[in-house]
């Protein structure tokens, strides 16, 4: 029992001496990109909630690498990006589908358009900003928090009104749009 509470009072010591490494000049394109509104994260590693001890065998159809709780999207293309006022992802989905959303719906989480709240805020201590939107799918809506982080890593917590939750790991980018 003493190791337990040792190990946690480690945990919590160390994560409290944790400071905020970031450059000023890392800092400050964070603020510039923000300001900008052209933001691009793709993601590395997708991290969906409950599905460990739901499905037995599902590690055997997983990528390389992957544990159930934590899935590589190494090679799988996904994209949230930030043009102006307006949101566009697509991004895959692991997890559980709570209420059916029809036959013919996508599987992915997919979003193209406007959201209808947002709030964004930059967080000191971390040196991150962080953006809050609710979005309005097709057939389903999105709570969604996207971190950006000056040293360009983002996380993005996506809460489905027809899925399990699932949070994604990667990095960000200035967008530039592609000519056609």
């Amino acid at each position: 029992m003493r190791i337990i509470v040792l190990s946690f009072l480690v945990l919590f010591i160390s994560c409290g001496i944790s400071k905020n490494t970031a450059t000023p000049a890392e800092i400050n394109y964070l603020k510039k990109v923000v300001t900008n509104k052209a933001i691009e994260a793709n993601f590395d590693w997708a991290s969906p909630l409950g599905l460990n001890n739901n499905v037995q065998g599902i590690e055997n159809l997983l990528p390389p690498g992957s544990t159930s709780s934590n899935i590589s999207l190494i090679g799988n293309p996904n994209f949230f990006i930030i043009k102006n006022d307006s949101i566009s992802m697509d991004l895959p989905y692991y997890g559980r589908q709570q209420l059916s959303a029809g036959y013919g719906t996508d599987l992915g989480v997919e979003f193209d358009g406007k959201p209808k709240t947002e709030k964004k805020y930059y967080h000191e201590k971390k040196a991150a900003y962080i953006f809050e939107y609710t979005l309005y799918a097709k057939k389903e809506s999105y709570d969604v928090t996207l971190t950006l982080f000056a040293n360009k890593k983002s996380t993005l917590d996506v809460n489905s009104s027809h899925r399990t939750n699932i949070t994604y790991n990667g990095n960000w980018k200035e967008y530039k749009a592609t000519k056609e």
